[in-house]
């Protein structure tokens, strides 16, 4: 009985199971070595991994036979699994660590500042890494010297508030030392994430012909100072419904079951509560049909630009000049004396009360 000689070289290799076409290696014409290997650690956070994903399409170009890693946090999986440019999506665990610890790669890139993430990626084996790393003091240092525009940015308050001009993914392109070419981000939604919004506007029998508008209520997990005013989301949406007859759908997580219902309650017109427990997917879902999404800057914001639709961005703590809306839509930001700060708490959060329903209701105008 001859012995056939397996190939652990090739992409499709399992190992532990049968490769996707049930071949036993020999003379197999889907054979394909490895060709330039190429790791992403950005775990964090499920806005940030979105935003990421422009540097796909700036790697295919410059490494068209590459086989792209990436590791990304359980909770962000989703958002990479339908990837057509990603070849191995991993999520953050031991396991995972340990694997990467073995592999080898000829290119990593590593975007998170952690600590655990920067050690790993100082132990991981690769030809060439740009990003972030850590030292052996422990700190966090950089990879290379692309990266110490993004490195300064997280000590020097006054270049990252006031002196930054830069997107995210102009800086992260730049640690990457991949020419910028305005891509946008890379997100497939699967068919059946829509399909419990549809149900949803099927049996509701929802008006057709009016324009739909998305209020994405939430301010995230860590920024309370995201949060716009409940009176202010009530005058918006007599503005939507009285002079746009528009139809008006309450967006968010369940940080925001309570606020959602009380808007659904007090809100001078009838609106339509999207419900605060969909999944990530779901969530994107509801988004996908809409016309246009009013949101602070979150998740709900990324997604709505990965599905390319308007978007009106309310800024308060955090910097909009990091933000591209790729031409669909308005960020709005008064930058008051104290803003941004990046706090997580405040007293007043004036940045964002000091933006008007009616301000915003005229952006709307502009693209629906």
């Amino acid at each position: 009985m001859s012995v056939v000689r397996l190939r652990a070289d090739c992409v499709h290799f399992r190992g532990d199971k049968p490769c996707a076409f049930r071949r036993v290696c020999r003379d197999c014409p889907q054979f394909t070595p490895f060709p330039t290997r190429i790791l992403i650690i950005k775990c964090r956070a499920q806005g940030d991994v979105l935003r990421t994903t422009p540097l796909l399409p700036a790697l295919k170009r410059k490494y068209p036979l590459s086989h792209v890693t990436w590791l990304v946090d359980r909770e962000s999986q989703d958002l990479l699994l339908t990837n057509p440019d990603i070849n191995r999506l991993l999520g953050y665990d031991l396991e995972s660590a340990l694997t990467l610890q073995v592999a080898r790669f000829d290119l990593l890139i590593s975007l998170d500042k952690e600590p655990g993430l920067t050690a790993l990626a100082a132990r991981v084996e690769a030809a060439e890494k740009r990003g972030f790393g850590m030292s052996e003091s422990g700190n966090l240092t950089t990879f290379n010297p692309e990266a110490e525009y993004a490195y300064r940015l997280g000590v020097d308050d006054d270049l990252k508030f006031f002196k930054n001009q830069k997107t995210y993914q102009e800086i992260i392109h730049e640690i990457a030392g991949l020419p910028y070419a305005r891509d946008e981000y890379v997100f497939v939604l699967p068919d059946e994430a829509s399909e419990k919004a549809r149900l949803f506007f099927k049996r509701r029998r929802i008006p057709g012909r009016r324009p739909a508008i998305g209020l994405n209520t939430g301010a995230g997990t860590k920024f309370e100072t995201k949060q716009w005013p409940a009176q202010h989301y009530l005058k918006l949406i007599s503005y939507l419904t009285q002079e746009m007859k528009a139809n008006v759908f309450l967006l968010g997580g369940p940080k925001e079951k309570e606020l959602n219902r009380l808007l659904a309650r007090r809100s001078p017109a009838h609106v339509y509560d999207t419900g605060t427990d969909n999944s990530l997917l779901e969530f994107a879902g509801f988004i996908s049909l809409l016309d246009l999404v009013v949101t602070s800057d979150t998740l709900g914001m990324h997604l709505a630009i990965a599905l390319k639709k308007p978007v009106i961005a309310l800024f308060g703590p955090t910097c909009p000049q990091e933000i591209d809306l790729y031409g669909r839509g308005t960020k709005l930001f008064h930058g008051t004396s104290c803003s941004p700060c990046y706090k997580q708490t405040c007293p007043d959060a004036v940045c964002l009360k000091q933006i008007t329903p009616q301000q915003v209701f005229s952006e709307i105008g502009r693209f629906v």
